[in-house]
């Protein structure tokens, strides 16, 4: 999600307007970040939880708001990022794992497409890309979704998951390998039980 240099005055703007309690210029901001963070939360939890946590990022950060500082370091973009990832994570902690593996094909649109995972997605299912994405460790799930849903730069991503630019780097490597054996695995198993049916219609 690369913001132009026009954008980040204008959020600027807008956050210094949200501090003095302008919701109408916070408004502003929602509607520019919700579907980026939706997209981010979707890949990451079950639909059922997806709505809700967004709409619980926004909450926090309004409740935050007085404590961003772009002088800190980063930027608002990253900043909000990071409340929505610890929202995914405590979402982790009190829910069960079968309940994060509530899928369904209603997907948003995404980027995914027009990047590295392509051929991925041509060959599979979006549901079963999201199952396989599910099955890889956090920090790598973090590195696919905000680089191929958001299509953040390696700079953004580091940004927000705390990392170098060169650590990001092996991160995604480490991921697209490790989603492509995943979705291997899910295409053979398909295979598998085509071959099985075929059979049983064959014999009856």
């Amino acid at each position: 999600m690369a913001l132009s240099k026009k954008e980040l005055r204008e959020i600027e703007s807008l956050i210094r307007k949200s501090k003095k309690g302008d919701a109408e210029a916070f408004g502003q901001i929602y509607d520019k970040f919700v579907l980026p963070i939706y997209r981010y939360i979707y890949y990451r939890v079950s639909k059922s939880q997806a709505e809700d946590l967004t709409e619980l990022v926004f909450l926090r950060a309004w409740e935050k708001l007085a404590s961003y500082s772009k002088q800190a370091g980063g930027n608002f973009n990253s900043w909000i990022f990071r409340i929505a990832h610890n929202a995914v994570i405590d979402s982790y902690r009190e829910n069960s794992k079968a309940d994060l593996c509530e899928l369904t094909e209603e997907i948003p649109e995404v980027r995914l497409a027009a990047d590295p995972v392509q051929n991925l997605e041509n060959k599979f299912e979006q549901v079963e890309l999201i199952r396989a994405l599910r099955q890889l460790p956090d920090l790598q799930q973090q590195v696919v979704v905000l680089k191929f849903v958001n299509g953040f730069e390696n700079s953004e991503i580091a940004a927000v998951i705390g990392k170098s630019v060169g650590a990001v780097r092996v991160i995604q490597f480490r991921a697209l390998n490790r989603l492509k054996d995943l979705l291997k695995q899910t295409e053979a198993a398909s295979n598998k039980a085509a071959k099985a049916a075929f059979k049983t219609v064959e014999d009856a």
